[in-house]
This record gives C-alpha cells, sequence and structure tokens, in this order.
C-alpha cells in the first residue's frame, strides 16, 4: 500500500470513512474543517493504489502541559508551561486494522509534528488515548502517561526524531 499525506480542504471526500469508533468518525466528518479553519491542522492519509481512497487521518494542534503534570523525569528543569504539540485525534480505517499500519499512520503523523516543531518549537508531543486499546498502542510505542492521568500521554520531540532517524532540532 503507498500512503500519502495531504492537509485537509474541500476536495476530500470525508463521508465514507470509517475506523470503528463513532467518535472519531463524526470528528472527520462533521467538525475537521471547522476545526482547521480555527487553528487545529488535519492531515488526511490516502491511498495512492485506489483512487486516492482516505484510509486515516491524523489532526495536531499547538499545546502547552503545565510542568506539575508532566511526569518528574520530563518536568525536571522545564518552563513552568512545557511548550508541546497535541496529536489530538489518530484514525485508521477499520478494514485495514491489524496490518501493522497504525504504526506507519503514526510515524507520519510525528514526522508531520517533528517538522512543525522545528518551526514553531516544542518539547513534547501529548496525546489523550480514546480508550484502553488506544491507551496500550501509545504505551507500545514509548509514549509515557501522565502520573495522575493515564489517558494522557507524553515523548519527548528529541526521543520521536530519535525514533525516526531525524536531526533534533
Amino acid at each position: 500500500m503507498s500512503l500519502r499525506v495531504e492537509a485537509l480542504d474541500d476536495r476530500h471526500e470525508l463521508a465514507s470513512f470509517s475506523c470503528g469508533n463513532l467518535e472519531l468518525d463524526r470528528w472527520l466528518r462533521d467538525h475537521a474543517r471547522q476545526a482547521t479553519a480555527q487553528g487545529t491542522r488535519t492531515y488526511i492519509v490516502l491511498d495512492d493504489e485506489d483512487h486516492d481512497a482516505v484510509v486515516g487521518y491524523f489532526a495536531i494542534v499547538p499545546h502547552v502541559l503545565d510542568r506539575g503534570d508532566a511526569p518528574p523525569k520530563l518536568g525536571r528543569g522545564a518552563p513552568r508551561q512545557i511548550p508541546s504539540i497535541l496529536l489530538a485525534k489518530l484514525a485508521l480505517s477499520d478494514d485495514l486494522h491489524g496490518q501493522g499500519l497504525g504504526a506507519e499512520l503514526l510515524v507520519r503523523a510525528l514526522d508531520t509534528i517533528i517538522d512543525a516543531a522545528r518551526i514553531a518549537g516544542g518539547k513534547l508531543v501529548v496525546v489523550d488515548a480514546i480508550d484502553a486499546d488506544a491507551e496500550a498502542f501509545y504505551r507500545h510505542h514509548d509514549f509515557q502517561p501522565l502520573p495522575n492521568r493515564s489517558d494522557r500521554l507524553v515523548m519527548k520531540l528529541s526521543t520521536s526524531a530519535r525514533a525516526l532517524g531525524k536531526d533534533w532540532p
């Protein structure tokens, strides 16, 4: 499968996308364009081999994390508000689950986040896991849960860049 990432625009047909989570499906169809107009950046993942079918998406937004909420190792020496990028949404078409493409989608999202952080700055990637399976997925990919909130996980941008073989900053 040949995947391509594009910023969401009016030519993308979203109605048929289904990831198996109604909340994520509805957000893409009903709110992604409006959120994009208000500062969130939504990216569509397309299958080049299947006539540009939408097979996934992710959304990112600038964020700050209070130092007191961060795991102690990440919060030590950080400013009171740690500049971050929130991976607000990540979803893969349900007919592609179980093929390792979720990890590929995460790689594409982190690649985009690293590029954005090089321009805007930041220290962490923050993600809110939508359910226990998502939490396990992010933990498997080296995200650390916050001390008082297991559904919110973080990773240093430098760790992401190193994992992807990219220089940081």
